[in-house]
C-alpha cells in the first residue's frame, strides 16, 4: 500500500511538472542606488526638505511559468536628507517588500508590476536641537523592468505611493512620494 502511495506521488508530480505546473525557482540577492523623487515642502517659510540618493540591499525570488512568473523581494534601503532652511538632516531607513507579477518580454528581458509594501524601519530627524522618529507603514506599487543574462541581473524600477505622505506638517506637494531604483543583482 505505501509502495502504491509513492507510486502515485511520483505521477502526479511528474505529470505536473510536465504539464508546467511547478514553477522553475531562481534564489538572487540584489543591490543599487535609491532616488527619492520627491521634494517636500511645507508651509514654514524656507524650510523644505531636498531629493537625495541613498542604497537599498537585499533578497530575491524569481517564480517562473513559461512567460509569466511572481517575483518578491526584501529589500532594505537607506537615505539621508539635508534641511534647507534649518540646521538639520532627515534619515530614512525602511524594509520594502514588493510582490511583483514578471512578465518575459524576451528571452533576456522581464517587465515586472505589482504591490509594494513599505515598513519604516527607522526614521528619525533633528532640527535645531529638536530630534524626532516616524514608524508608519505604506503600501503602493512598482513598475520596472529586469534584464538578467546569465545570472546577473540589472534592474530598474519606478515606486510610487496611493496616498500623499505627511509627516510633521511636511508633504510631498500634490504628488505621492516617489523613488526610482536601479539595481545589480546575482541567481544562484
Amino acid at each position: 500500500m505505501k509502495r502504491l502511495a509513492l507510486l502515485l506521488a511520483a505521477l502526479c508530480i511528474t505529470t505536473y511538472a510536465s504539464a508546467g505546473l511547478i514553477p522553475k525557482v531562481k534564489f538572487g540577492v540584489k543591490a543599487g542606488l535609491d532616488y527619492q523623487a520627491n521634494d517636500f515642502s511645507s508651509g514654514i517659510k524656507n524650510f523644505d526638505i531636498h531629493s537625495n540618493s541613498g542604497w537599498f540591499a537585499g533578497a530575491m525570488v524569481d517564480l517562473s511559468w513559461g512567460k509569466w512568473g511572481i517575483h518578491p523581494e526584501a529589500l532594505y534601503s537607506h537615505n539621508a536628507f539635508a534641511l534647507a532652511g534649518a540646521n538639520g538632516k532627515l534619515k530614512t531607513n525602511r524594509i520594502d517588500l514588493p510582490v511583483l507579477l514578471n512578465y518575459n518580454l524576451l528571452s533576456v528581458l522581464n517587465l515586472n508590476v505589482g504591490p509594494r509594501f513599505c515598513i519604516m524601519d527607522h526614521t528619525s530627524g533633528s532640527s535645531e536641537g529638536v530630534k524626532w522618529q516616524i514608524n508608519s507603514p505604506t503600501v503602493g506599487y512598482a513598475i520596472g523592468v529586469e534584464a538578467t543574462v546569465w545570472k546577473l541581473s540589472i534592474s530598474a524600477r519606478y515606486n510610487g505611493a496611493f496616498k500623499r505622505s505627511e509627516v510633521m506638517g511636511l508633504t510631498a506637494g500634490k504628488n505621492q512620494p516617489t523613488n526610482i531604483q536601479l539595481g545589480v543583482g546575482y541567481y544562484f
